[in-house]
């Protein structure tokens, strides 16, 4: 890791982690043993949405402190 990115990540703090693309019938990403839809879809969905959000609320190639 370089000086830039270095001190970018500790202004910016850590990256979240990507929600993994499931299909409902399929097991869950958490080794429940469950399905998808019973187990974590509704809340990976309202991750998505807020993410969706607060990206359609940023301009365009702008980043969060200046950069």
């Amino acid at each position: 890791m370089n000086l830039a990115a270095g001190l970018k990540r500790l202004m910016l703090g850590p990256e979240e982690t990507e929600i993994p693309a499931l299909k409902r019938n399929d097991r869950c990403w958490c080794n429940s043993g469950k399905k998808y839809k019973a187990c974590h879809q509704a809340e990976d969905d309202r991750k998505r949405s807020a993410q969706r959000a607060t990206a359609a609320k940023q301009p365009a190639g702008s980043l969060k402190r200046g950069f």
